[in-house]
């Protein structure tokens, strides 16, 4: 066994899940910004405030439905376990 080869392919696949980690995390940002311009869009009664809490789901929604399409194209699926583990909060 070549060690050089061996350690290359360990960064390698390393690098490659902190690369879909970082991408789920950032999904998962998008997914909370689209949430606050929702909370926002009900909260507010200024008309101006209206319209940028609109522009602001609308970016958002283009940030998540791009980041999606990354994930998709590299082939990144969570498992029921990731989204159980993301979604409920045990006291």
């Amino acid at each position: 066994m070549n060690k050089n080869k061996i350690i290359e392919y360990l960064i390698n696949k390393n690098e490659k899940v902190d690369i879909n980690e970082e991408l789920l995390e950032q999904l998962e940002d998008a997914k909370f910004q689209i949430d606050a311009a929702r909370s926002m869009f009900d909260n507010v009664d200024d008309p101006k405030l209206i319209e940028v809490a609109i522009y602001a789901e609308e970016m958002a929604k283009k940030r998540y439905d791009y980041l999606l399409l990354i994930a998709k194209s590299k082939g990144i699926k969570v498992t029921d376990n990731y989204i159980w583990q993301k979604n409920i909060c045990i006291k």
